[in-house]
Formats: C-alpha cells, structure tokens, sequence
C-alpha cells in the first residue's frame, strides 16, 4: 500500500516532497503506514481513511434561524439524503425570496460540493454565470471546477458529480449576505467562493473571521476494500487567477 501512496502522493499532490514522504517506504505493514501517515499529514486538507472504521455522518438539513438560512454539512454518502437535502435548500430559498438573502455558514464542516451548491441553485439560476468555480492544479494548470448546466450542477474535479436542484429562481436577488467562522471548511468555502462568482451581478457582503482554509480540490482513490486516500490537487481560484487560503 505504501507504494501506490506514494505514487499518488508524486503524481498529484499539491506540496509533493521525497523528503517529507520517505518515511511511508520503510513500512511493512498497513497498520504501520496508516499511523506513520497520520502523523506526516497532520492539518492538510484530505489525507488516508481507513474505510473499516465505523463513521457516521452528520445528516442535519438546511434549515430557517433568527431571519438567516443555515447551510449545514453536507458529508452524508446517502443518495436519498443528498436530494432531500438539496430540496429542503431550495425551498427554504425559495420561500424567503425577499431580495436579501441572509446565508449562515458557520460551523460548517463541508462534505459533498455538488449538494451543498444544488441546493442553492434557485440564486445561480437567476444568472448566466456557468463557471462558479476554477482549480489551478501544480503545474499551474487552470482547470473548471464547478459548473452550472440549466438546473445541474457539474462538479469536474469529482468525477463528473451531477446533481440536479429545482429549475425554479428567487424573483429578486438584491443582496446577499454570508457569515462563516473558523469553522466552515471545504465544500462550505468553496460554496462562498462559487457565490463570489455573482460578484458583478449582486451586492455581496462577506462577515466573519478567516475560515478553516481547506480551499483545496481533492481527488479520492480507493486503496483497497479497507483503505482509501484522498489527494489536494489543486488550489481553489477564479478566473482572474485569485488564490484562496481561507476566506
């Protein structure tokens, strides 16, 4: 196993070193390499699972709080929850289509991309905007990240991830606002970020302190049936070549 981490790590990781991953090569044992592992990676985005441990993900739906909709995680693999998810989103939007939109953020984890951006489609379908968000891998590549086709959303870096959300739009989309925290990582900054592409289009009022930073795009592969390993590949940016660590 360690060898095809390695080999991964060399082909796609974002701040590859021999150095720094030398170490996985002297294993001789799974077990071994997942501790040794844990303790190279510490803090970076991704990193190794062992798919054998019981984990349950959160499955909290969007909901209505003080005049702001919560945007919670969205890490559940459950089919059946990602749709209930992006239609509780949709008509919680929907339903408070005032021309203010109040988007709460915090303490939220990340999870599945496409859901959490599915779910607010009824605000992107107001906009001919259909590349919401790019990635720059380490050749310096820019590649399309997350797209917008009609009522779907397309996310490139995962595998072609569609989802489908309601086709419906917000009558009036004046102002947004969004409050995220130290704790809203991953797919929740990469949602702020894909909302940031409306820039030209509506008045966009950012609050909060510095997020967690995982503003990376990360491919997963299966290492076998009891680990798998997911990659940065690339840093979250715009068109214009705008990088994001943390918000």
């Amino acid at each position: 196993m360690q060898n095809q981490i390695v080999k991964y790590l060399k082909k796609y990781y974002l701040n590859y070193t021999d150095k720094k991953f030398s170490k996985l090569l002297n294993c001789t044992t799974d077990e071994e390499t997942f501790e040794v592992f844990q303790k190279i990676w510490k803090r970076e985005h991704g990193g190794l699972y062992n798919l054998t441990e019981s984990f349950t993900p959160p499955e909290n739906l969007p909901f209505s709080k003080n005049g702001k909709i919560v945007v919670t995680d969205t890490a559940s693999n459950s089919k059946v929850f990602q749709n209930k998810y992006i239609k509780t989103l949709n008509e919680l939007l929907l339903k408070n289509d005032t021309g203010i939109i109040n988007l709460d953020f915090c303490n939220n984890y990340g999870g599945k991309p496409e859901v959490m951006i599915g779910g607010l489609l009824p605000i992107f379908n107001n906009f001919e905007v259909s590349v919401l968000s790019y990635y720059y891998d380490k050749d310096d590549k820019r590649h399309y990240d997350v797209l917008r086709e009609g009522n779907n959303i397309i996310c490139i870096s995962n595998d072609r991830a569609e989802v489908t959300g309601t086709k419906k739009k917000m009558q009036s989309v004046k102002e947004i606002n969004i409050w995220f925290n130290i704790y809203s990582a991953s797919s929740a900054e990469q949602s702020i970020i894909c909302l940031m592409a409306l820039d030209n289009h509506v008045k966009l009022n950012i609050n909060g302190e510095k997020s967690a930073g995982f503003t990376t795009v990360n491919k997963y592969m299966p290492l076998s049936k009891k680990y798998g390993i997911e990659i940065p590949i690339g840093h979250m940016g715009t068109k214009t070549k705008v990088f994001y660590n943390g918000l």
